[in-house]
């Protein structure tokens, strides 16, 4: 394996009750950003854009380079949810809109899929 290989724990993030939104910024520009609770650190947390999404670990990498494991079912956190208000604000966002569902949608995960999510909360 080379060191390019081994994952930097650094770079990656676990959210709990997490959600992600698609934003649209002053010039038009529209992309996709995750927020929630980073439980290792206790705060809350809002990413760069998404540039790739694996559904089947639940990561995704962001334009940082920084990877998000949402972990769990969506929710709201309040302490990542006042990280996204500032994020958004820095930022110059002018419009959002909730795509959870697009990554999760719990309507329709099977009793087998709701137990994998929920034990990945004991990890």
């Amino acid at each position: 394996m080379q060191p390019s290989d081994i994952p930097d724990e650094q770079n990656q993030i676990s959210l709990r009750r997490w959600r992600v939104m698609e934003i649209t910024t002053q010039d038009g520009t529209r992309t996709r950003h995750a927020w929630g609770h980073d439980a290792t650190n206790n705060q809350g947390r809002a990413s760069s854009a998404i540039i790739e999404f694996s559904m089947e670990t639940m990561t995704a990498k962001t334009r940082s380079g920084t990877r998000y494991k949402l972990v769990g079912l969506p929710g709201n956190s309040r302490i990542g949810q006042s990280a996204w208000v500032k994020w958004c604000r820095d930022n110059g966002v002018v419009a959002e809109q909730d795509v959870t569902s697009d990554y999760l949608d719990i309507n329709k995960v099977s009793t087998l899929g709701f137990k994998k999510i929920t034990s990945s909360l004991n990890q």
